[in-house]
């Protein structure tokens, strides 16, 4: 028993001798050094293959997130012919709309985005009427009232950027409540 503490103090000693040692590597200690605002990342939305969708962030605001629809035309063994699903042109608002009310995916959930919106239930559509004047109403297959902030402004933005590259569109929803809303997704 003895022996044993002699032999720990003289490992804890060893240790503390080199404590001093490793800290004279010549690297001078320095103040915090200031990086800038969060990273961001730049996306590509191409219209005619991607659905631009928004999630709400852990602060409450609004995260765009990009759903690749179709894979765009590409060369050699990658070309994609034109077909049912490959047709010409953005994804119809409907779809996109029932692609948000589907919720985020994994990648989405795991990046600390979620939704206010209801999920959509099975059998239920999304109608997309578009008058001359520019304006986009969207018949929802669920009570507007019950929607907060939130929520409506996912709606308007991703109907928006589903109709127009800019979103410069003025949306109007309509709930199954009769319920409606009138927004644009500038801010």
């Amino acid at each position: 028993m003895r022996r044993t503490r002699a032999h720990r103090r003289a490992a804890a000693l060893a240790a503390a001798a080199a404590v001093p040692l490793l800290g004279g590597c010549g690297i001078q200690e320095t103040d915090p050094v200031e990086a800038g605002g969060p990273a961001t990342v730049e996306a590509f939305y191409n219209r005619n293959d991607d659905m631009m969708l928004f999630f709400r962030t852990p602060d409450g605001g609004l995260n765009p997130v990009l759903r690749t629809v179709r894979p765009s035309a590409g060369f050699g063994g990658d070309y994609v012919g034109s077909g049912p699903d490959t047709a010409p042109g953005p994804p119809p608002t409907e779809k996109t709309v029932m692609a948000l009310l589907a919720g985020p995916g994994q990648e989405d959930r795991a990046a600390g985005l979620t939704t206010a919106l209801p999920a959509a239930r099975p059998g239920t559509a999304v109608t997309v009427e578009t008058a001359p004047g520019g304006t986009v109403t969207t018949n929802l297959p669920f009570p507007l009232k019950e929607l907060n902030t939130t929520a409506l402004r996912q709606l308007t933005c991703t109907i928006a950027y589903s109709q127009a590259a800019d979103g410069k569109v003025v949306v109007k929803l309509t709930g199954q409540d009769g319920a409606s809303s009138s927004d644009t997704c500038l801010p």
